[in-house]
């Protein structure tokens, strides 16, 4: 669901979490739709909370209520642990994405796949919404070269950190383009150039402006070059540049 049909279901939710003062909850939303969920609720007298199954989760469900946020048990949320044979295959999460949407489901009745362990060895949580979780479970049995088995679990996910590595880079401003290129390790005109073509989003959305400022937590991904978190500006360098950490992804991601 997109544009104007979603905008009229944010609505629809919001001002029924507000007249009824009951919680009502959306199916999941791209992170770019969390602005529009927060000015469905603005618009109906109503507040808006998200979660997605996990802390630092993308995509998320949407809560409207008038009064108490809801806590995370009265999301419609189920967690899928998936498991196989580590001896004979090894999924990665572009192989458990496609083998789901491999389902005939649609995107929006699912959340992020998160890499995790389980006694001892590597799995998969998949967050669904609870009335297709019995489904998923008894339909997905296989992923990529993997055989996989689905359980729905109440256990809390083990998941593993991202793979990648904290850098440390000296940039003369603290700009999308400037960023980016020290990050890729890239020229300043390359990295202008993916900008320009519309190949770089800034917090998920495409962002065309190579001088857009940034600030700690934007996260910065580039098509073919993966994806970068600004973790923190730490002042200047002896020469006078910006001092920036940023985490840049290495593996498949979410």
């Amino acid at each position: 669901m997109t544009g104007d049909a979603l905008e009229k279901r944010l609505g629809e939710l919001a001002l029924r979490a507000a007249h009824t003062g009951r919680v009502c909850c959306t199916r999941f939303l791209e992170p770019t739709q969390r602005d529009a969920a927060r000015a469905a609720a603005n618009r109906a007298g109503a507040r808006v909370a998200f979660w997605g199954g996990f802390e630092d989760a993308e995509r998320v469900v949407a809560a409207f209520y008038a009064d108490e946020a809801p806590e995370a048990w009265a999301y419609p949320i189920s967690t899928l642990r998936i498991d196989w044979n580590g001896k004979f295959a090894n999924p990665g999460h572009r192989d458990l994405l496609g083998a789901v949407m491999g389902l005939g489901i649609d995107r929006e009745v699912t959340g992020d796949i998160a890499m995790g362990e389980h006694r001892g060895g590597k799995c998969a949580y998949l967050f669904a919404l609870s009335d297709m979780a019995d489904y998923i479970a008894a339909t997905l049995e296989g992923a990529g070269r993997a055989a996989v088995k689905v359980t729905v679990t109440d256990e809390a996910p083990v998941l593993s950190p991202p793979e990648g590595q904290a850098l440390r880079l000296t940039v003369q401003q603290e700009r999308l383009d400037a960023v980016l290129a020290a990050a890729c390790r890239l020229s300043r005109g390359e990295a202008q150039k993916l900008i320009a073509a519309g190949l770089v989003k800034l917090n998920h959305a495409i962002n065309t402006h190579a001088d857009a400022r940034l600030n700690e937590g934007d996260l910065i991904s580039a098509r073919g070059h993966g994806r970068i978190r600004v973790e923190s500006f730490g002042g200047e360098s002896r020469r006078g540049r910006q001092v920036v950490t940023v985490f840049k992804y290495g593996g498949s991601g979410k």
